[in-house]
């Protein structure tokens, strides 16, 4: 088992990560070096959906050292999104307990944890919180009606929209925008919001903090629990400003359009 080192400089969007984990099926520990710091985001969440530790090193702007660890002596399921401006604590919960039976969190400001207990209670979930300097540590635990329950759930009500233009349709540029921010409104309006809405290519302009004009609605789903991603790549290649959401890599978009059951394209 032991340790590994991966040289994942030059390597194309998703290979540092696909090679990573591939390696962490053998490995206990593998440490990867990248030339940018998106691959660095992109690793880390591989290790956040593996359960590992992860330690990242920059040695310079055009190099960086990421170790994943498979942290074997860790007793309980603890997510810290108390250091990072851009997670919402109620959707690392809600992914935590698809998988899980018990997930902890640590949740920065009263304002996210209240909706983090909002979303526990609402739910029927065991609820236990204690707070520390202003960071909460939050246990939500299923039950086994509510686990039988989600068990039961007609699974193919889930779908995600994938959205690769920053207009909707072919043709006029003028309608096409107005098309696409009422699809999105329309989205806002929806009695099942999609569970992810991923944005690649010229998509990726529509989260950019100037160039979009679909803010608003994008703002409303994220608020709603809709989770949010662009592609990296494309986010560099147009040098997006990233306004709401995450990025992610072709990877974990190929696994989210092949896990879901269904997938809309506007």
């Amino acid at each position: 088992m032991g340790k590994y080192k991966l040289d994942a400089k030059g390597m194309a969007c998703p290979l540092p990560v696909v090679k990573t984990k591939k390696l962490l099926e053998e490995y206990n520990e593998v440490e990867t070096t990248v030339d940018n710091f998106t691959a660095t985001q992109n690793l880390g969440k591989l290790a956040e959906q593996l359960g590992y530790e992860i330690n990242l090193k920059e040695i310079s702007s055009s190099e960086y050292i990421v170790t994943i660890s498979k942290n074997e002596g860790v007793s309980e399921n603890l997510i810290d999104t108390s250091q990072d401006r851009c997670v919402i604590p109620v959707i690392q919960a809600k992914r935590a307990l698809e998988k899980e039976k018990t997930v902890n969190l640590l949740v920065k400001g009263k304002e996210n944890a209240d909706k983090v207990m909002e979303f526990a209670i609402e739910n029927g979930y065991r609820l236990d919180s204690s707070e520390e300097n202003g960071v909460y540590k939050i246990t939500i635990e299923k039950g086994e009606n509510e686990e039988m329950s989600q068990f039961l759930q007609v699974k193919d009500e889930n779908y995600i929209v994938v959205i690769n233009k920053r207009i909707m349709g072919h043709g006029s540029e003028e309608l096409g925008k107005k098309l696409i921010k009422g699809f999105l409104y329309a989205l806002t309006e929806q009695e099942l919001l999609p569970k992810k809405i991923l944005f690649y290519n010229e998509g990726a302009l529509l989260v950019d903090r100037e160039r979009s004009h679909v803010l608003n609605e994008l703002e409303e789903l994220e608020e709603a629990g809709v989770e949010i991603f662009c592609c990296g790549a494309c986010k560099d290649f147009y040098s997006v400003d990233l306004a709401v959401g995450n990025t992610t890599n072709m990877y974990f978009m190929v696994e989210d359009m092949r896990k879901t059951n269904r997938v809309v394209r506007p």
